[in-house]
């Protein structure tokens, strides 16, 4: 008499018919879990809030050195060429558009920005997600991506100044 065995475990077809689906599943239902955008364009920007910070202080020290620290607006040089090149604010930069913390710092292209009614503000967020870069006078755009930063420069002498984030839209 012939002994037949019985077949145990899964059969090669099977296997890869199994690793078919979950290939399937995983491109499409992974995305939608693991959404990496968001959290690079947060990091991004709060990246963006710390050298903001950082530049605001060193033109708080060089407003020191000018003896202007303490006044309520006041301009300071900051290669001391003898051209005034950030207006400050109890010695840290305004929320100017063209004259306050966007001179401290380097923007290109890669950022979209504007100030809030009379300086008292800036408003900063990535030009891919407003799609123009550089200055601009409506902050309609800017907020609107609900993913951009806030710049306020101190309100009276001896204040700091204080960056906030809206990371809703990122």
């Amino acid at each position: 008499m012939y002994n037949q065995k019985k077949q145990q475990g899964f059969t090669l077809i099977e296997l890869v018919v199994v690793i078919v689906i979950l290939g399937i599943l995983a491109a499409t239902a992974a995305p939608k879990f693991i959404d990496l955008t968001s959290d690079a364009n947060e990091s991004v920007l709060e990246s963006v809030g710390g050298n903001i910070l950082s530049a605001s202080k060193l033109v708080y020290a060089k407003s020191i050195i000018q003896g202007v620290q303490n006044q309520a607006t006041a301009d300071v040089d900051l290669d001391n060429d003898g051209i005034t090149d950030v207006a400050v604010i109890y010695g840290y930069p305004s929320g100017d558009r063209t004259g306050g913390i966007a001179n401290a710092l380097d923007l290109g292209d890669d950022w979209a920005y504007g100030d809030r009614s009379n300086h008292a503000a800036f408003v900063l967020t990535s030009s891919s997600l407003v799609t123009f870069s550089g200055i601009t006078n409506n902050n309609i755009p800017i907020t609107g991506t609900n993913c951009y930063l806030t710049y306020t420069p101190p309100t009276a002498a001896g204040l700091s100044p204080t960056v906030t984030y809206i990371t809703d839209g990122c």
